[in-house]
């Protein structure tokens, strides 16, 4: 036995294992006091205070820090335990909450700066259609139960009992008459094909009852009142509003550019099926 043990100790392997098993050791031992080790410097002092000023708008009391500063502590302690045993794996909310996040870092990509007015000019023209105000009608309606009784009601209106013409038909959910609605506006009450048998100028005449026309909910007879014309808009008094547009939509892309940069960098595996 001790001629094995001097013949160990004399084998430079051995020391050489012997030392690299001593530095791990001594490597996980200061990683585990690293993971029970908190440092409380200046620029966390300041933090907190700066976060106890946007609150309260005042600086905090000697009392006051040592609680904002004990409360970082426990905090951190409590979020390392939670890392520790994995708790942030399975919580829907933490993951949500972390993504939310990352979209924020992705957000502070700053846009460029503004371009000159001839560019601003053109990127207006091509999204005029954004700005132009678009054609309104303000209109009424009866509401009718089928297609038969919308043209009976038609008939009632024509011959000149359109005074009492909301007494008339059926009970409707919604509103009887529109003040300046534009065609979106009124699709996403009355569905499309509605929208557009109304904006259809030759079919609909203004001061006059028409249909029977067909929406989303039933049959209806309807008066265009009044007609506004699609005005296009003018550069100078919006440019302003222009600007912050194009602003958030360099934004949006420049986000947009981020986050496929970003999933490119990762390496999707879809991982077959077993067959039973």
């Amino acid at each position: 036995m001790k001629q094995l043990l001097s013949t160990l100790l004399r084998d430079r392997l051995v020391w050489f294992v012997a030392f690299g098993l001593g530095l791990f050791a001594i490597d996980v031992a200061s990683e585990r006091r690293m993971e029970h080790r908190i440092l409380i410097d200046l620029p966390l002092v300041e933090k907190l205070v700066a976060q106890w000023e946007g609150q309260t708008k005042r600086r905090p009391n000697a009392q006051e820090l040592d609680a904002l500063v004990e409360g970082y502590i426990r905090e951190e302690i409590l979020v390392r335990e939670a890392r520790r045993l994995g708790l942030e794996d399975e919580d829907v909310i933490i993951r949500r909450r972390l993504a939310q996040k990352v979209e924020f870092f992705l957000d502070e990509n700053n846009p460029p700066e503004l371009p000159d007015e001839a560019e601003l000019k053109a990127w207006f023209e091509e999204n005029r259609a954004n700005y132009d105000t678009p054609a309104k009608l303000t209109w009424r309606h009866i509401y009718a139960s089928d297609e038969a009784q919308a043209r009976a009601l038609l008939a009632q209106v024509k011959a000149g009992e359109a005074e009492n013409w909301r007494a008339l038909g059926q009970p409707f959910m919604l509103n009887r008459a529109y003040m300046r609605q534009d065609k979106l506006e009124m699709a996403q009450i009355m569905g499309a094909d509605f929208a557009t048998q109304m904006f259809d100028t030759q079919a609909m005449a203004v001061d006059g009852w028409a249909g029977p026309v067909r929406s989303a909910y039933g049959w209806h007879v309807v008066a265009v009142d009044r007609r506004y014309e699609k005005r296009p808009a003018v550069f100078a008094p919006m440019a302003e509003k222009i600007a912050k547009d194009w602003a958030n939509e360099q934004a949006r892309i420049a986000k947009l550019e981020a986050w496929r940069a970003l999933r490119a960098s990762y390496e999707i595996e879809l991982v077959p099926v077993d067959a039973p």
